[in-house]
């Protein structure tokens, strides 16, 4: 379609290693969340290849990689598939080649001799060579290739990678990607990104962040920390020093400086266990519940509730405050509370589309306000009289708008069933879904980042270079 291979970028789940191989200066890894590869003469990780740049699946069975002009082989559920780099596209092959297989496991049949961070070992059975982390889950290790450089790349199966000194024998271990797929929230602190979400079914779950200014991926396990009451993250935000969690039990806060975290359930003050939303102001911290606000008062640690007499909010999905008014998105409406009167009160506008569940306001440069809701996107003036509207069932073809962003004048919806983009000069709709670029279709948020703009979805986490100044054609 025109696409440029940096343009579309995803990050999934790629704990799970099932083989690696090595090219001419990187290793490459397949996974069960698609291909990550590690350039060892830069010593960084470059980006993943997944089901964004063309791959047919994401869930790598095999990998290999050709010495004499650097081909790619993979098999996956769909069959085998290698990549031509001058065509910069996959293609289906008959069969996968045997004799590029390669696995350096047996070359060393002692892992217990290398030496791995305190809490880790590694283990060995007749069933093959494990990894051991401090709450003893064992990792199976699945492959491992040497470098010409005296590194012994290892992937397990749950914990990612392992990078092996062999003149030492010092294990770093470099863990790659989401922790889960699903993910609910996105959140940049400077050069550090930070990803919430919740799994599906019983799989297990952690808040991740990504430092990008040292390629380092962390994970912080609710089960495993006492100070953390749930990793199941609907929301996050930030300031200078903290980082805010909206969970299903309760807000949990970030220590940036401490590294530590605290969390506020019942009985330090919230009236509702689960939190949808949050919203950051000076030293206030405004958590939406089920039917309640909430107020952190950050430099003491105490809470205290927002009154709201006679009104029935239902979940809290969003909260600003834009002008006079203290907005608040909810199940059934939109409500706010105005300075001026000290009031409260349920807004709605001529139209009614502003009765339904409202999940987002966003504030426009001129004291304009557009909401995005289940009715769809309604747009008003400083003076709250209705500019435009795009419904849900006719103007956005029955795509939920979740969530929306402006960047100048283009409008971009993120929906269950993709991306949609609005040029409100000329007024044309443009559309981008998994034959694009993106990892899944339902989006649950969207964050701009100047020339790109990211997208948290049920599957992972697309970044697209949208304002790529050598793409030609417009999408």
């Amino acid at each position: 379609k025109g696409y440029f291979p940096e343009d579309w970028v995803s990050y999934t789940c790629t704990r799970f290693v099932t083989s690696a191989s090595l090219g001419w200066n990187v290793v490459y890894f397949g996974t069960t969340g698609g291909i990550i590869q590690y350039n060892c003469m830069e010593n960084e990780w470059a980006d993943p290849i997944t089901t964004s740049n063309g791959l047919p699946s994401n869930e790598i069975w095999r990998i290999a990689v050709n010495t004499e002009d650097d081909a790619i082989w993979i098999e996956t559920p769909f069959g085998v598939s290698s990549y031509n780099s001058a065509f910069q596209e996959w293609s289906s092959e008959t069969e996968f080649p045997e004799y590029l297989n390669r696995s350096d496991l047996n070359k060393y049949p002692d892992f217990q001799l290398f030496h791995l961070d305190i809490g880790y070992h590694f283990s060995q059975d007749i069933g093959g060579t494990y990894m051991v982390d401090p709450e003893f889950r064992e990792y199976r290790v699945k492959a491992a290739v040497e470098d010409r450089w005296n590194h012994l790349w290892v992937g397990s199966f749950g914990y990612g990678v392992a990078d092996i000194y062999l003149p030492s024998g010092f294990v770093t271990l470099m863990p790659f990607g989401l922790y889960q797929d699903n993910i609910n929230a996105i959140y940049f602190d400077d050069d550090d990104i930070w990803f919430g979400g919740e799994p599906f079914g019983a799989s297990q779950n952690a808040i991740t962040m990504w430092d990008r200014r040292d390629g380092t991926w962390r994970y912080f396990e609710g089960r495993y920390n006492d100070w953390i009451s749930s990793d199941n993250v609907s929301d996050i935000t930030g300031d200078d020093n903290f980082i805010f969690f909206a969970t299903d039990y309760g807000l949990v806060k970030y220590y940036k400086h401490e590294e530590k975290f605290r969390s506020f359930t019942r009985p330090l003050g919230l009236r509702s266990t689960e939190l949808y939303s949050l919203y950051l102001e000076d030293s206030l911290l405004f958590m939406g519940g089920s039917g309640t606000i909430d107020v952190l008062l950050i430099p003491k640690d105490s809470i205290f509730a927002l009154r709201t007499p006679d009104l029935m909010f239902g979940k809290v999905y969003a909260m600003s405050h834009i002008g006079d008014n203290f907005w608040v998105g909810t199940d059934y409406g939109v409500y706010r509370f105005d300075k001026r009167s000290f009031k409260w009160s349920r807004f709605n506008i001529p139209s009614g589309y502003l009765g339904g569940a409202v999940w987002q306001f966003l504030e426009g440069t001129s004291g304009d306000i557009w909401f995005a809701g289940s009715d769809g996107i309604v747009h008003l003036d400083s003076d709250l009289i209705e500019i435009e509207s795009f419904l849900t069932r006719h103007d956005l073809k029955e795509s939920m708008p979740h969530r929306i962003a402006l960047a100048d004048n283009l409008l971009w919806v993120g929906t269950d069933k993709g991306i949609l983009r609005y040029n409100r000069l000329t007024k044309n709709w443009l559309s981008y879904d998994m034959s694009d670029g993106l990892i899944d279709n339902y989006v649950n948020d969207l964050k701009l980042e100047k020339d790109y703009i990211w997208f948290a979805t049920q599957r992972g986490v697309t970044r697209f270079y949208w304002n790529n100044p050598l793409r030609i054609r417009n999408k």
